[in-house]
């Protein structure tokens, strides 16, 4: 049976009341792998530089490697300046990770270095880019006392419902859709992705809290593509929340706030600054 209540905020998670000024704001600016647009993503540095231009929300990638947690988005080293050819990520050690060379001499992370990064700083929403990990993920929260801080997201329910069985309290996004084999990045598939994309968007009111509940999510990431009023409103009913990415257009940011969100993710946090303020109601304000 599903809950009446998702349960985000603190008073129906179980969480203890300091959560309460975290998951409670109207709006959340999100950092999207930090400040990707602007320095290499997921990299302490680009952590930093979405803090420093202001976000309610730093996201970041997480994988397991051989043997520890790192931020990082692909599953293998193919796109990266690396001696291990295609070679897998949970293949790596954090140490081999570490020594490859990114732009301006940035590294790959731990999830440990982020974290220590941002604790007591920005909540942060860790996606979480494959199934496996999540004992650990949860684990390392909980040592670092930042589980209050997190929101998980994953395009996997049974990911995130593992994740749900390690804390019952934990924030958890269900990501939607999942973009198999960067379909969306090849140019001879956009006719196929434009149509797959509108069905998508005019079912997901239908099928979005089953989609939640079978994940054990109290919100959902949604691509830009496929968000919109109904759905945000049908989430609402239940006390969940919407947050969309990735918008890095200042009209389409705009666009998306209207539709009464509950945050965006951009690599360009400062396109924020251009949003309108909130009505004394709570309301987005008007365009």
């Amino acid at each position: 049976m599903q809950r009446s209540d998702l349960g985000f905020g603190p008073e129906g998670s179980g969480a203890s009341p300091s959560a309460a000024g975290v998951w409670q704001k109207r709006f959340y600016r999100i950092g999207h792998s930090g400040a990707s647009g602007h320095t290499p993503a997921n990299t302490l540095k680009s952590l930093a530089l979405a803090l420093e231009i202001g976000v309610d929300i730093v996201e970041f990638d997480v994988r397991a490697c051989q043997d520890g947690l790192v931020l990082i988005h692909d599953a293998t080293l193919e796109a990266m300046p690396s001696p291990y050819g295609a070679r897998a990520v949970r293949e790596c050690t954090v140490a081999e990770l570490q020594a490859l060379p990114l732009e301006g001499d940035e590294r790959i992370p731990t999830l440990a270095e982020a974290l220590e990064l941002l604790r007591g700083r920005a909540p942060f929403n860790l996606d979480l880019k494959e199934a496996g990990c999540e004992t650990r993920v949860v684990e390392a929260l909980r040592g670092m006392g930042a589980l209050e801080q997190a929101l998980l997201s994953s395009t996997i329910p049974s990911s995130l419902a593992a994740v749900r069985a390690a804390s019952p309290t934990i924030k958890i996004g269900l990501s939607y859709p999942e973009d198999r084999g960067n379909a969306s990045k090849r140019a001879l598939l956009k006719p196929v992705v434009d149509g797959a994309v509108r069905l998508m968007r005019q079912a997901l009111p239908r099928r979005v809290l089953g989609m939640m509940a079978q994940a054990g999510a109290n919100a959902v990431m949604l691509n830009h593509r496929v968000v919109s009023q109904q759905v945000v409103e049908v989430v609402h009913r239940r006390q969940g929340r919407v947050f969309v990415w990735t918008v890095d257009d200042a009209v389409r940011l705009q666009r998306v706030y209207a539709l009464g969100v509950d945050g965006i993710a951009s690599n360009y946090p400062e396109l924020f600054q251009q949003l309108p303020p909130f009505r004394k109601d709570g309301a987005h304000s008007p365009l």
